[in-house]
């Protein structure tokens, strides 16, 4: 009771602040007889209060908005908006914020307000990359860059450059990450803004740890701590002394990390969040059990658990309970090591605990019940049988309950049983999934061994022998002055060239692709250019074969794709199809735009594929290959590495083909968005790194 009326006075309180904010706003509109104003009134109120009280801000919010669209006030309309967005967003409704973000651009396009479009889309790109659309945040935020660059906005251009660095690292190109992130750093030390130059330290360091270089991020944390000398954050103390102890102990240097941890965890301690804490008590834990300190290990992980219990966290206790689990194995606790085990999995399947103790609480509700109807009934007997029915109910009750007790016992320890046999039998299945996935990858690697072995012995081999026999004969056309004979075995010996060529490129990017040595860069793409430059390159061969090379593609069209693999995809399929088309046919490139694809066609007036070959094309072990109309000879290599290729770059690849009629080779790959002006900012910023 003193409790409850230690809070009636606070919840008054807080009652009467808000009312109080109300009326001075209310009076305040009350005062104002023109509506534009009005409006401005609202949304710099809400501005200052949407943190705070964000329910009554989107309410006001609303007000404005109405009479913005009742005035046609374009610029109310917007910013009424842009704020009920933010606050939105704040609430992770993300589907929401996104549509009124993109109607409050809407308004701002009317009036042409290009700082306030900018702002909002900075704002929507925020949110595409919450939800992972990492493509339409990057269009936001270069849209955003050229024009805060334009009117050099330096707070904007900070926001922005770090949102593009946090795009970036998402996807995992660390090297643009940094270089966007530099950009930022730029920014804070020409403002000398402390807590700007604390987050782009804390960003740097974290993209050199995904990196695994600790040392470089560690000179950016010490960089904060020499921040945080003049700033009395403990928050921010506590958390770059984690992560100064974290660095040290990845490079092995555990003594140091200790330390580090020990002052982060005093000043945890003082904050009193038992989060925080329970964080660095794990990551002391991790250090003695990397030390092989069991004891001490187990220790930290204890409180740790503790402090989970009480605050509530399910996350931490199943994890704190799994570690422990580890570390009562390695000390070979049979017991201990059950227990926390057991706790780690009754953790995972709370559902089920629940409906075991609603069992329970069935059988005590029933046994109850049914001794009430027996007390009921033993009160109608006679006086004299009283005394031995009671006698007998309780002696009844007593088994039944003891039988009871005895079943859950036995269901309890059955489970724990069925547990560790199932445990067991999991480790055994998976140590056989382990060994049948190492028999396949052998048998796998042995036919890849052989199929190379048998390229290079034969495919590789067959040109250079002709190179070389070419070679022979052409010395003997100078000799015998038969100087006619020389253009058509230069033809020939360029021929041979252009296949060892094409094979000894396709032997390099598959073998760079299987290592996952071979980068993979996508970028936005003009897809015309890439197709007509590789029609100059089969130029000179199609017109050896008499071959017509025709290109049809009416607009302008970008895709998003590595170039490098797009290149060699297309290259491929151009001299696959120049193999199989008789002197005096035809080859036709074109593409066109199906939804968010881009679909790129190959299409030969060529002697066609067997329907039992379309099968087999795309894979590797394919023993079957066709001569060319001239005798070229093919490995399948190169379709296999269009697929690869394809498939990397999230599309797909298939052949339609009719024999004697021709084949047509189709792939999509995912078109670029707001192309042109994308294009240039990416190209500029390309050619700026």
């Amino acid at each position: 009771m003193p409790n409850f009326l230690l809070w009636i006075p606070i919840l008054f309180l807080s009652f009467s602040s808000t009312a109080q904010i109300n009326n001075a706003l209310e009076d305040q509109l009350n005062s104002i007889s023109v509506s534009t104003e009005k409006v401005d009134l609202i949304i710099e109120w809400a501005n200052s209060n949407y943190k705070k009280h964000p329910d009554q801000a989107f309410e006001y919010l609303q007000k404005s908005l109405h009479l913005s669209t009742k005035l046609k006030y374009h610029k109310g309309i917007g910013l009424s908006l842009m704020r009920m967005g933010v606050i939105e967003k704040n609430k992770e409704n993300f589907t929401n914020a996104n549509k009124l973000y993109s109607e409050a651009i809407q308004n701002f396009n009317i009036i042409s307000d290009s700082l306030d479009i900018c702002s909002t889309m900075l704002n929507r790109g925020n949110v595409y990359l919450n939800q992972n659309q990492f493509t339409l945040a990057i269009n936001d935020f270069f849209t955003c860059l050229k024009y805060f660059e334009k009117i050099n906005d330096q707070k904007l251009l900070f926001a922005t450059y770090n949102n593009i660095g946090l795009v970036y690292k998402n996807l995992k190109n660390y090297e643009k990450s940094y270089y966007f992130y530099s950009k930022s750093l730029n920014i804070a030390l020409n403002t000398k803004s402390s807590s700007s130059l604390y987050y782009c330290y804390n960003n740097l360091a974290n993209i050199f740890s995904l990196q695994n270089d600790y040392g470089e991020a560690l000179s950016y944390y010490k960089k904060n701590l020499e921040i945080l000398k003049e700033e009395s954050n403990t928050y921010k103390r506590a958390q770059t002394y984690h992560n100064i102890g974290s660095c040290f102990f990845e490079m092995g240097n555990y003594p140091i990390a200790l330390e580090y941890l020990n002052q982060s965890m005093e000043l945890k301690e003082k904050i009193g969040n038992k989060n925080l804490i329970i964080s660095t008590l794990n990551s002391l834990a991790h250090i003695f059990y990397a030390q092989n300190n069991y004891q001490k290990a187990l220790e930290y992980r204890k409180k740790a658990l503790a402090l989970a219990i009480k605050s509530k966290n399910i996350e931490y206790q199943k994890d704190c309970n799994e570690e422990l689990f580890k570390i009562f194995t390695r000390l070979h606790v049979a017991d201990s090591a059950l227990h926390y085990f057991s706790e780690y999995e009754l953790l995972k399947d709370s559902i089920f605990n629940h409906e075991n103790l609603k069992q329970i609480a069935e059988i005590q509700e029933k046994y109850e019940s049914e001794k009430k109807e027996t007390q009921i009934a033993l009160l109608e007997k006679d006086n004299k049988s009283k005394m031995w029915q009671r006698n007998s109910l309780i002696v009844f009750l007593i088994l039944l309950l003891g039988y009871a007790i005895f079943i859950v016992r036995s269901y309890y320890r059955n489970k724990k049983i069925n547990r560790l046999l199932q445990v067991q039998n999991e480790r055994i299945e998976w140590h056989k999934t382990l060994l049948d996935r190492k028999n396949e990858d052998l048998l796998d690697s042995n036919k890849t061994k052989n199929r190379l072995f048998q390229i290079i012995s034969h495919d590789l081999r067959s040109p250079l022998a002709s190179v070389y026999n070419i070679a022979q004969l052409i010395k003997i056309f100078v000799q015998q002055k038969k100087y006619h004979l020389l253009e058509e075995s230069s033809n020939d010996m360029e021929e041979c060239i252009n296949s060892v060529l094409n094979l000894t490129d396709n032997l390099l990017s598959w073998s760079l692709n299987q290592s996952g040595k071979l980068p993979y860069n996508p970028a936005i793409i003009s897809l015309k250019p890439l197709l007509e430059s590789n029609l100059r390159t089969y130029s000179s061969v199609a017109k050896q074969k008499s071959i017509h090379l025709q290109l049809i593609l009416e607009e302008t069209i970008f895709v998003f794709a590595d170039r490098q693999m797009l290149d060699t995809v297309v290259r491929n399929l151009i001299n696959n199809s120049l193999k199989f088309t008789l002197s005096g046919g035809i080859i036709i490139i074109g593409a066109k735009q199906k939804d968010d694809f881009i679909e790129i066609w190959i299409k030969d007036s060529g002697i066609g594929i067997a329907e039992d070959q379309i099968s087999h094309l795309f894979e590797f072990d394919n023993s079957q290959s066709n001569l060319g109309t001239q005798g070229e000879k093919g490995n399948g290599l190169g379709l296999l590495l269009c697929k690869q290729f394809i498939e990397q770059n999230n599309g797909e690849i298939w052949v339609e083909s009719t024999l004697n009629i021709g084949t047509t080779f189709r792939v999509t790959i995912p078109a670029a968005e707001n192309t042109n002006e994308i294009t240039a900012i990416l190209s500029s910023d390309l050619n700026s790194n």
